[in-house]
């Protein structure tokens, strides 16, 4: 029998991570461990996670980067059929640079080598294949983020086609997460993007440093102003996070849990709550779901849950 539970589909690039084993400069590090990165397969193995039936849609190069992001899918429940494989493009990394902080957990910083990849040639006939366009006209929900349009023009027109298709009832799921790096000589513009989808999408997450960067504003309540459009909007920092639902607005702490390094968190944030909502929980619950999933990823180097 067919599983007809709900299906949540991530469009987005995949990365290799490539993470030190110890915290320090990268000129120190000998030793690397290799993971699974990149904000939207980062969702979509929480999303798996919590019992959701989840999909991704990207392309990876045809080479052992690609072969190995594509396997960590399968291995965490995520349908990777829709992942295309480009003969000629590389699967895009980016190597993490560790520094211990005094109360025993440590920054990450992000070196990106993704220029030219096998993702960044996504564009709307990646989203026609059959295999994606089935996916997606089958989804509950479909998930991506401000980092896809910021890759390239055919990456940005695939986005476009996203926000532009009927939705038929689906959701359409939007994380702000500016990186500055990709939009370089051309902030305006990615500032002017990124507002266009958050006005057009029905579930937003963004982050107070992100707010501030793109908005000029991380006040939650400013925020629901400027953007009254989406039916859910979420702001988020380390203390906690402020939750709209339409004219409803609840707020909650963050879990008081260690914390050994932050990166991916944010996209197990957005995962939970993301279940809870396709599992009808309210908003005070998918809230507290999407704190007690953000957890898993603080407590690792990792990027995703596990």
């Amino acid at each position: 029998m067919p599983d007809t539970s709900p299906l949540a589909v991530c469009v987005g690039e995949g990365l290799v991570a490539l993470v030190p084993a110890t915290a320090a400069p990268l000129e120190d590090v000998r030793t690397f461990h290799r993971s699974l990165a990149g904000a939207e397969w980062n969702a979509a193995i929480a999303l798996a996670s919590a019992g959701i039936r989840t999909a991704v849609v990207s392309r990876v190069g045809d080479d052992g980067f690609g072969r190995f992001l594509t396997a960590e899918l399968r291995r965490h429940g995520v349908d990777d059929t829709a992942v295309e494989v480009d003969p000629e493009a590389p699967t895009g990394l980016y190597v993490k640079e560790l520094s211990p902080r005094p109360d025993g957990s440590v920054d990450g910083t992000m070196h990106y080598y993704r220029s030219g990849s096998a993702a960044a040639a996504m564009s709307p006939a990646t989203l026609a294949t059959s295999s994606a366009s089935e996916l997606i006209s089958e989804a509950a929900l479909v998930h991506t983020s401000g980092i896809t349009p910021a890759l390239s023009e055919t990456a940005r027109a695939a986005q476009d086609a996203l926000f532009d298709a009927e939705r038929e009832g689906r959701l359409l799921s939007f994380d702000v997460n500016w990186r500055p790096a990709l939009w370089r000589g051309r902030e305006a513009e990615g500032r002017a993007a990124i507002s266009g989808y958050v006005r057009r999408a029905d579930v937003v997450f963004c982050t107070q440093p992100d707010a501030e960067a793109v908005f000029g504003t991380s006040d939650p309540d400013r925020l629901r102003e400027l953007f009254p459009e989406p039916r859910y909007l979420l702001a988020t920092s380390p203390r906690g996070a402020v939750a709209f639902e339409g004219s409803e607005r609840t707020e909650s702490a963050a879990l008081d849990v260690p914390v050994v390094e932050s990166i991916g968190a944010g996209d197990a944030f957005a995962a939970g709550f993301l279940a809870g909502v396709l599992t009808g929980l309210s908003l005070t619950g998918s809230l507290a779901r999407a704190h007690r999933i953000a957890t898993r990823a603080l407590a690792s180097t990792r990027d995703h849950v596990d």
